[in-house]
């Protein structure tokens, strides 16, 4: 198991808990939620709330029904096996989302984000050892050809030629990139696509991300990613990202109490269409720096908003999504690695049970760079290995050996102990050496060079995963020109 350690209980009380959830009761008894679907509102009537239009009203019995069926936690398959996503389970982490523009460190300069990097973003989190679900970064790019009824499915179908591992659907079907028609079986057959090309049929393959709109709404576009997933069985995560005193009222307080209600009346709506389907609660929330009207991702007030909110998951016994590696750096630089490192220890020392964007944008995650997806890695080991803890027994206080050695003593003898291998993590790109501070960077080259080593030897060792001749022509169908597979 991986440790849960809590650490909300430091910043909020039981007692505060108890308030936000009452006056969560309060708003969505008296205030409402707005949620953009005909269909949702016959759902929610059916099931006694009161529906006025599209603004829904859940009153304290069918909430507790409605979170009763969640699942504490649930599994995802693809050909690489399943994930787990739970408290009890080891945090998963996925890819970066939105970097629509590209830090070019090789030629020193900022550029759109194309295709290629699409596919370099898909196979580094392929072989990442830290990165357990894929997402499609660089969405909608200046090269993909948009001049059809779908441009969604292409981007798709590029992250199951590229990864064995099961891919988070963060990019949602909007009426721009999907003219087909209805967008709620647009999202099944999504799902269909997956279960078609890993031939499995009768379980979860892929995960949803479903962000409500701040504040106290739920947008069209999103209803219809929660209803065709829902109903197609799958699991969905119902995630929130307002602005203090722009979409949300200008107080942390005020902020977790009013996403509080937003999410819980999405995932509510989940439960009561397929009561036991997955849904996770979630938020990145942040705070809105007033003086440019701009998202503060890498804020302290943005950890401490997720940090409430995350502890009102938890309240509701529901598994969890928060924590992220954001910053408003708009270069690789000291602000950059201390926000990423800042924000990602609510869930990763918090412990949350997802974290999108875990690595690789940076910007407000409108910039993003291969450069930084490697190094926010490393963070996400350092951490890993901080939540792990001390190993405190009698074995591991090694007191023959500090007897034996005595006052003066020298440890450096014989191979190096098991104990002490297993107990260090070793990082592959930041610098440990001693000696002339130039000597070692000309030794190693500085943060970039040796990020982009680790790079140019993970794309260079990377291969497409083995599929049939039968997957690669269903892909075909959709993959964009210049990816498809040679037949």
């Amino acid at each position: 198991m991986y440790p849960n350690r809590n650490l909300f209980e430091k910043y909020i009380t039981r007692d505060e808990i108890e308030l936000i959830h009452e006056y969560t009761l309060k708003i969505l008894s008296e205030v409402g939620v707005v949620i953009e679907s005909d269909y949702a509102a016959e759902v929610f009537a059916k099931n006694g709330a009161r529906v006025e239009g599209h603004k829904i009203f859940i009153d304290e019995a069918l909430l507790k029904r409605g979170l009763s069926t969640v699942p504490k936690e649930f599994d995802i398959y693809s050909p690489s096996g399943k994930l787990t996503l739970g408290e009890t389970a080891p945090t998963i982490c996925a890819g970066p989302v939105a970097p629509t523009t590209i830090q070019d460190f090789e030629n020193n300069t900022y550029r759109p984000a194309n295709l290629k990097d699409v596919a370099e973003y898909y196979m580094l989190q392929e072989t990442s050892a830290v990165i357990d679900m894929p997402t499609h970064s660089c969405q909608n790019t200046d090269d993909l050809d948009k001049s059809g009824d779908d441009f969604h499915t292409p981007q798709v179908a590029m992250g199951l030629k590229y990864c064995r591992k099961p891919i988070y659907q963060g990019n949602t079907i909007t009426p721009i990139n999907y003219k087909k028609g209805s967008l709620v079986e647009a999202n099944r057959r999504l799902v269909k696509l997956h279960r078609e090309f890993y031939d499995i049929w009768d379980k979860p393959v892929t995960m949803s991300n479903c962000c409500v709109l701040s504040p106290l709404a739920i947008g069209a576009e999103v209803v219809d990613t929660i209803v065709g997933a829902v109903l197609e069985n799958q699991p969905v995560i119902i995630i929130s990202c307002s602005m203090t005193n722009l979409t949300c009222p200008p107080t942390l307080a005020s902020a977790i109490v009013q996403d509080n209600a937003n999410i819980l009346a999405g995932i509510v709506l989940t439960q009561l269409i397929n009561p036991g389907v997955g849904a996770v609660y979630g938020s990145v929330t942040s705070p809105t720096d007033m003086r440019n009207v701009q998202l503060a991702t890498g804020a302290p007030e943005a950890v401490l908003m997720q940090m409430g909110l995350v502890a009102m998951g938890r309240y509701y016994n529901l598994p969890v999504r928060s924590g992220v590696s954001a910053t408003t750096a708009v270069d690789l630089d000291f602000q950059c690695g201390a926000e990423s490192m800042m924000t990602l220890m609510t869930g990763m020392l918090g412990k949350t049970d997802f974290i999108l964007n875990a690595a690789g944008a940076y910007g407000g995650y409108n910039l993003g760079s291969l450069e930084n997806f490697v190094l926010d890695e490393e963070n996400i080991a350092y951490l890993r290995r901080v939540n792990q803890g001390l190993d405190i027994t009698e074995d591991k206080l090694y007191f023959d050996l500090i007897k034996k050695t005595g006052p003066r003593g020298n440890y450096l003898k014989g191979r190096t102990p098991k104990d002490y291998r297993k107990e260090n993590y070793f990082p592959n790109i930041f610098v440990r050496e001693g000696g002339s501070p130039a000597d070692v960077i000309e030794k190693n080259g500085n943060l970039v060079a040796r990020a982009r080593k680790v790079i140019n030897e993970r794309l260079e060792s990377y291969a497409l995963p083995d599929v049939t001749t039968t997957q690669k022509k269903l892909l075909n169908e959709y993959l964009p020109e210049g990816h498809k597979y040679d037949l």
